[in-house]
């Protein structure tokens, strides 16, 4: 008896919980659901001090390019803060992103909490401009006309021309070295919109890429300008800096003598189109890349899709002028004399299009 009275208050001090802060998550909140693609959104939730100690929050981060905030780091017992959440959903579809919160709480001193939802395709309202789609055809265009790559063009049909094929044969050679060219364009084209688009999703990452891209278009201008002035003084095709290197132009040329050599032409054809673009866009690349980054921005992957489209159709045009040409009798010394006489202007172009591309990029980082 006169032990358990002994062991009473150490048995009641043991009952009592130690003061000790609580972190406790408002049900309800941390979802997104019609968010439009390509939209930013933010999404809500209350965290509350369960405890009878002060509750500090050391860190919030998200994953997968979101970015987390809470209103207040310091709650006392019984106060709540609100934890913001700010992402963009790249495409249609359902939304997983994991937000870790750090605090002091003893027993669960890191918490990983989710945000759920369903992006859906973008409305037409919430899509931008036409504009958007005007500079992303204008770009294609100018790009086809690149004298980098509108003299392979020119030399190709020639070479078809020169092979003794008949006007059909030589359309139909022309056509498929067209439908092939586009092709990888798109397909390279939409690798690189979904790569830009992981790497370009947080806040960080996007202003780095995007002042990275600014500024080698900016030199790309620089170049484009000295490239005109030179070719101006000169008139020499070997003062121009923006061109594809001879090597490259060479193993173009007996890519395409070796493809329309034998009997297939259409399948020969369309198999150079697509070697002969992979090796084309060292130059072409210049304007290609920056658009993607454009594009990228662009809510709904219809809408992307139907850009990236637009773009190469444009880029392809120069190249159907060329072939439809060519099979009409044409002389490849005659367009490539036009094509000389245009180094200047097309240079300038090119100058111009690179300085609006990067004002364009520069504009989306604010």
């Amino acid at each position: 008896m006169i032990a358990a009275r002994l062991l009473l208050p150490f048995l009641l001090l043991a009952s009592v919980a130690p003061a000790a802060p609580r972190l406790s998550v408002v049900a309800g909140g941390l979802r997104l659901d019609g968010v439009p693609a390509g939209v930013e959104a933010t999404a809500e939730g209350t965290l509350v001090n369960r405890g009878d100690e002060t509750l500090t929050i050391a860190d919030v981060s998200a994953c997968c390019g979101a970015t987390a905030s809470v209103a207040e780091t310091e709650l006392a017992p019984g106060e709540r803060t609100v934890l913001r959440v700010t992402l963009t959903p790249a495409v249609p579809g359902e939304i997983f992103k994991t937000v870790t919160v750090r605090t002091n709480d003893p027993d669960r001193p890191e918490r990983q909490l989710v945000v759920r939802g369903r992006a859906v395709e973008a409305t037409p309202e919430a899509s931008g401009s036409c504009w958007t789609w005007v500079t992303v055809m204008a770009a294609g265009l100018a790009d086809g006309f690149n004298p980098c790559a509108f003299s392979i063009v020119i030399v190709l049909a020639g070479i078809l021309a020169a092979g003794g094929k008949r006007r059909r044969a030589q359309l139909a050679a022309g056509c498929a070295f067209c439908l092939g060219s586009f092709l990888t364009y798109m397909l390279m084209g939409l690798g690189l919109l979904q790569a830009m688009r992981t790497v370009t999703e947080g806040r960080l990452a996007r202003s780095v890429v995007f002042s990275l891209l600014s500024l080698a278009l900016l030199i790309l201008s620089f170049l484009s300008f000295r490239d005109a002035f030179r070719y101006r003084r000169a008139r020499v095709p070997a003062v121009i800096t923006l061109q594809l290197p001879d090597r490259v132009k060479r193993l173009i040329r007996s890519v395409a003598e070796a493809s329309w050599r034998g009997p297939s032409v259409f399948f020969a054809s369309l198999g150079c189109g697509f070697a002969v673009t992979l090796l084309d866009s060292l130059c072409t690349g210049q304007v290609y890349v920056p658009v993607l980054a454009l594009v990228a921005r662009e809510p709904g992957a219809w809408r992307a899709f139907g850009l990236l489209a637009v773009y190469n159709l444009a880029f392809i045009a120069p190249l159907v002028a060329v072939f439809a040409l060519a099979a009409r009798g044409a002389d490849a010394v005659r367009m490539s004399g036009w094509s000389k006489r245009n180094v200047i202007p097309s240079k300038i172009a090119l100058g111009i299009l690179f300085l609006v591309l990067a004002l364009l990029l520069l504009l989306l980082l604010k």
